[in-house]
Formats: structure tokens, C-alpha cells, sequence
């Protein structure tokens, strides 16, 4: 029996990324395809305190002309339709994600942060749901079976709050600057290994996995200058 230990693959994404639903929704079967052994760690973030810190961003989508836009929104739905994932433009855009974020990782203390994380994305972008309402949220978790008001209770805990903002000051301090980002070979916080932006970079994260072609550069900080 072989003794190498799993490869580690950490996924960052934010709620409000309709790219990071479309690349939470592939990874898991592209993963278990192309590098059977590796170890899916799931990493809810923040973007806004990353934009933040630029002096010239708002994020995508936002300040950008009609035709562009116009043009962002087809991809989706081009991109959503070739890989055969149900899709909905959303009335309500960026979905607010902070609680979603938080619900998260009380889930993932619990044992089923993956399930949640599909259903999330599910009611933003193709039930059109509003994921930053307390009770559509109470909703969801009812609906997966488990006890509403305790996780709504957690979901507000200082531990909670505080483990969320330390998620982000650790995507910050590794370079990340973006959602959906993948982290190969991450440490326990998720950072530290070789990073790819984007949905359109999820394949070659996972090559990079399965047989890495470079030597590991250390990421400069994220979220500083223009």
C-alpha cells in the first residue's frame, strides 16, 4: 500500500462569485478523475475586504459598461450550459455571502460543510434565493435536516466571527486576491502552495497536482497597491 500522503487541493470561494459556483460544482468530480488521491479542503472567504484594500476596484460586474456586462453574464451561461450545470441569473447580484460564509463554517465543525456549500450556490444561482436573508438561510439548513435555530445561533458566535475574519487575513497574507483560488499543496490554513485563479484554471491546478512543472514561488501579499 502506498504511503504518499493525499494531495491538497484548497478551494476558495466566496458566495457572491458566480465563477466559484461554477467551479464548486466541477471540482469534486474533476478531482476524483484526474488526481484520485487528492484532499478537497473548502475555504469560504471574503472578497470585499481584499477590494478593499485596492484603490481603484469595486469588483466585478460592478462598475463596467452594459456591453460588458452584457458580455460577463453570457459567459456564464455559455460556460454553465457546456458543462451541463443548471444556471439562473440572479435578480439579486452580488448575493450578500457574510452569513453564508460564517453558516459555512459551522457546518464544516459539524461534518457537513461540503453539503452546504452546494446548496448555497444552488439557491443563489439557480433557485435565485436571497442566501443574505436569516430566514431563507434557516430554511436551507431545515431542509438538509438539521436543526435550524442552533446553527443560526452558532452562525452569529464570536468564535465564528472571528474564525471568518482570520480566513481572510490568511487569503490576504497568501496572495490571494480573487475567487474562485486554488491552493495546491496548501498548508493547514490553506495557503502556502502554488495558487490559480480562476474557474477557467481549475484543470490546471489539478495537473499541477498530479505532477507540478515549476519550482514553488511564495506568493507576494495580496489586496496592496493598485
Amino acid at each position: 500500500m502506498s504511503t504518499t500522503k493525499p494531495r491538497r487541493l484548497s478551494v476558495w470561494f466566496d458566495y457572491a462569485s458566480p465563477y466559484a459556483y461554477l467551479a464548486v460544482s466541477r471540482v469534486g468530480a474533476l478531482a476524483r478523475e484526474r488526481v484520485p488521491d487528492c484532499e478537497i479542503d473548502w475555504r469560504p472567504f471574503l472578497l470585499g475586504p481584499i477590494f478593499q484594500r485596492r484603490s481603484n476596484s469595486t469588483g466585478p460586474f460592478m462598475e463596467m459598461s452594459p456591453a460588458e456586462r452584457h458580455y460577463r453574464w453570457r459567459d456564464l451561461k455559455r460556460h454553465a450550459a457546456l458543462y451541463g450545470i443548471p444556471w439562473q441569473l440572479p435578480k439579486r447580484y452580488p448575493p450578500a455571502g457574510l452569513n453564508a460564509a460564517r453558516l459555512t463554517l459551522v457546518a464544516q465543525e459539524r461534518g457537513w460543510g461540503e453539503t452546504l456549500i452546494h446548496a448555497l450556490y444552488r439557491a443563489a444561482f439557480v433557485e435565485d434565493r436571497d442566501i443574505g436573508d436569516d430566514l431563507v438561510l434557516a430554511g436551507i439548513v431545515s431542509e438538509l435536516g438539521h436543526d435550524a435555530a442552533d446553527l443560526l445561533t452558532a452562525m452569529k458566535s464570536s468564535a465564528i466571527k472571528a474564525r471568518l475574519t482570520r480566513q481572510v487575513e490568511n487569503a490576504i497574507e497568501g496572495g490571494l486576491f480573487g475567487a474562485p483560488s486554488f491552493v495546491v499543496g496548501s498548508s493547514e490554513n490553506g495557503t502556502g502552495g502554488e495558487v490559480f485563479w480562476g474557474n477557467d484554471r481549475l484543470e490546471q491546478a489539478l495537473a499541477w497536482a498530479a505532477s507540478p512543472w515549476l519550482e514553488y514561488e511564495k506568493p507576494q501579499e495580496a489586496g496592496q497597491g493598485a
